[in-house]
């Protein structure tokens, strides 16, 4: 693990791969007990041949602080073409780690060091003013741009070099090829595994099929139907949602979806058995 120390009472900085996982922990979970954490540990130890990394702030104790996770770019689980740079999937800092000033910009510093010493073209990420991860504030404040923009997430990039810069894949008519309720998601965020669980059991308790598809490689995440890359909620080819919901949310998109489409004088329970068939 590669450790920089700032003071003698700060936290320490280091690198986490294989050698280290069930050391360092998985940054976002701490509860090896939560349904996400083992898939996480999964996906990371599938992932680490591929150049996944976490940068990862820990205080005196070893309890996580703040991560940054990042992939060269042909792996990035988002829908984008990066080849050449370093592509940061998760930025996190936890409310204690916010206490310490400037974790978050301290952790992209290294990423942009890491990127140097790979000669890679720069770092690039996908961020948005909505429920993602940290937000795009602290990314702008470190010298990254915003090169482009799609629905709600921009493209942003910190360039250390002249190269072919990172670009959106085309989702248009993705989505159409997932007929009924059906849910994607993968393993690179250890809340969708739950989240999907949570929603299949509530699709059937209202007697409504629902198909889940597992994304297992970077390459199916950066063809999925929404930009987000990692999740997605789709009604008969439709995005619903790019982010994990809870029960409730699902309650209410699935009865503003049902409500839309059912006649004047067809009950609700009509209208399951309508869009089911």
């Amino acid at each position: 693990m590669i450790v920089n120390e700032m003071r003698e009472d700060s936290p320490s900085l280091g690198t986490v791969g294989p050698a280290n996982l069930s050391e360092c922990g998985i940054g976002c979970l701490s509860n090896p007990e939560h349904p996400g954490y083992q898939s996480k540990v999964g996906w990371l130890r599938q992932t680490f041949d591929e150049g996944v990394r976490l940068l990862m702030f820990r205080d005196g104790e070893g309890k996580t602080l703040g991560f940054l996770e990042y992939v060269p770019g042909e792996f990035a689980w988002r829908p984008v073409q990066a080849a050449g740079w370093l592509f940061v999937h998760c930025l996190w800092v936890y409310p204690r780690g916010q206490k310490i000033k400037g974790l978050g910009s301290r952790l992209l510093q290294a990423c942009v060091d890491e990127a140097r010493r790979q000669k890679a073209f720069g770092v690039a990420a996908l961020v948005s003013d909505g429920p993602f991860m940290a937000g795009k504030e602290v990314f702008l404040k470190n010298g990254f741009q915003v090169i482009d923009e799609r629905d709600r997430f921009q493209l942003v990039i910190y360039q250390l070099a002249s190269g072919p810069e990172p670009r959106f894949r085309e989702l248009q008519g993705s989505a159409s090829v997932f007929p009924g309720l059906h849910i994607i998601y993968c393993a690179q965020c250890p809340m969708l595994p739950k989240s999907a669980a949570d929603l299949l059991e509530m699709a059937a308790a209202n007697g409504l099929k629902c198909k889940v598809t597992v994304l297992k490689t970077a390459l199916e995440a950066q063809n999925a139907p929404c930009y987000s890359g990692v999740f997605g909620l789709l009604w008969k080819g439709r995005l619903l949602s790019d982010h994990y919901v809870s029960k409730g949310r699902f309650k209410n998109l699935l009865t503003k979806e049902i409500l839309n489409m059912r006649g004047r004088n067809e009950s609700v329970a009509e209208a399951y058995q309508r869009l089911l068939g």
